[in-house]
C-alpha cells in the first residue's frame, strides 16, 4: 500500500519500487537472520528507503545535484534541530508541554 507512494516520492516506477522492496527484504533477512519481527521489518524498510534515495540520485541530471544536496541538507538539519536543540527548550517551557 505504501510502495506506490514511496515510488512516486522517489521518482521511480511502481515496478522498480517492488523490485527494490524484494531486494530489501532479502538483505534484511540476511542481516537479521529472521523473516519476521520488528528488527526484520525495520531493516527492510530502512534498506528500501536507502535504495530509493540512491535511485533518486541516479535518475537526476548532474546539474540538479546541487539543489538536491541543499534540500537533503536542509531536511537533515531540520530533523537535528527539532530533535536535539529545540526539544530541551520546549520541555523547559510550560506552554510547550502537552497536557
Amino acid at each position: 500500500m505504501i510502495l506506490p507512494w514511496l515510488a512516486s516520492r522517489a521518482g521511480v516506477s511502481d515496478h522498480r519500487c517492488e523490485v527494490l522492496w524484494r531486494v530489501a527484504c532479502r538483505q534484511a533477512a540476511v542481516l537479521t537472520g529472521e523473516r519476521d519481527g520488528s528488527r526484520y521489518w525495520g531493516a527492510a524498510q530502512q534498506i528500501l528507503l536507502n535504495r530509493l534515495a540512491m535511485e533518486r540520485w541516479q535518475s537526476v541530471p548532474l546539474f540538479a545535484w546541487p539543489r538536491l544536496l541543499l534540500q537533503d541538507s536542509v531536511e537533515h538539519w531540520s530533523r537535528l534541530a527539532r530533535r536535539w536543540w529545540l526539544l530541551p527548550v520546549c520541555r523547559a517551557m510550560p506552554a510547550c508541554r502537552p497536557q
